[in-house]
């Protein structure tokens, strides 16, 4: 009995996924490549959040799901963070100290659209904000 009711709820159905693009790009900080720092597009209307990871080179593609690549299509905050807990290579808790100024994550300025298809979003940013000319 139990394994008929295992199997039923397995109905092998696949979750029907909103319209994604494809995202790549890089990000830097100060004009460096800024590597290990985490990606996260979040949309305004609907579905997941999608993630990446920045390589060496500070190059990132996100993935909405293990299996799928890309964002929902339409409007993203977008998060770009270095730091918080982790574990070492023993399995010990660490904390990394955070390299992004807030206002790339925790108050987050980056808006992107996501259009279906590539789309390549570059982040340079910036540990000093410019100073503003002012008109007279």
């Amino acid at each position: 009995m139990l394994a008929s009711v295992a199997a039923a709820g397995c109905s092998g159905r696949k979750r029907e996924l909103p319209p994604l693009g494809r995202v790549t790009g890089v990000v830097t900080l100060d004009g460096a490549p800024l590597a290990r720092a985490a990606v996260a597009f979040v949309p305004y209307e609907r579905g997941n959040a999608s993630y990446a990871t920045t390589d060496a080179e500070g190059r990132y593609t996100l993935r909405y799901s293990a299996r799928n690549e890309g964002a929902v299509v339409g409007q993203h905050r977008v998060e770009i963070r270095t730091g918080g807990e982790g574990r070492d290579a023993d399995g010990n808790l660490t904390e990394t100290a955070e390299r992004v100024p807030a206002r790339y994550h925790a108050t987050s300025e980056l808006l992107v659209e996501v259009a279906a298809g590539d789309n390549t979003l570059d982040f340079p940013l910036v540990t000093t904000p410019e100073k503003r000319k002012s008109s007279r």
